[in-house]
């Protein structure tokens, strides 16, 4: 009995940390340089998790909605299936086991970042990530936060790099 106990529980804890992402991780300091910025979004994805996702980075002095005819905007064109519903009956399957039998996941997101000074064009950054991941006990949202923050970040990452949209 106490083997099994410890066999389950080791394959709860191992639930979460069966997670894969094609993006690497970036190292971000936390300081404000960048100024506001405005996040729109078109396609698939909502603006807001990614405007939250970007000022949980801390690069930016704050993240607006909207667009601002003078200040620096993004539009973002995403083309991602991370507001799908994935594989329904085996998370069904994982929820009537209260998520101990955890169920595979993945999220592909290809998104083209437009920056602009008002209407002035100022550089394009596409980033691509694919997160394979198991949704379960410890891992609940399967991957999906951190795979919207590995693409925040490395389009933060990005324009830190960029010198051609400084003015």
């Amino acid at each position: 009995m106490l083997r099994s106990l410890i066999a389950l529980l080791a394959l709860l804890a191992l639930g979460g940390c069966q997670t894969w992402h094609s993006l690497p991780p970036v190292q971000l300091e936390p300081a404000r340089e960048l100024p506001v910025i405005h996040v729109s979004g078109m396609g698939d994805l909502t603006s807001a998790p990614l405007r939250e996702a970007l000022a949980r980075g801390g690069a930016f002095a704050d993240v607006q909605r909207g667009h601002d005819p003078e200040g620096y905007n993004v539009i973002v064109l995403a083309q991602s299936d991370l507001e799908d519903q994935h594989n329904l009956p085996l998370t069904l399957l994982s929820a009537c086991t209260l998520f101990i039998v955890p169920a595979p996941v993945s999220w592909n997101s290809q998104m083209m970042f437009h920056l602009s000074r008002g209407d002035r064009p100022l550089a394009k950054y596409m980033i691509d990530n694919r997160t394979r991941a198991w949704r379960g006990l410890f891992n609940p949202d399967g991957g999906r936060n951190e795979h919207l923050q590995r693409i925040a970040d490395d389009f933060i990452a990005q324009m830190r790099k960029d010198p051609s949209w400084r003015e």
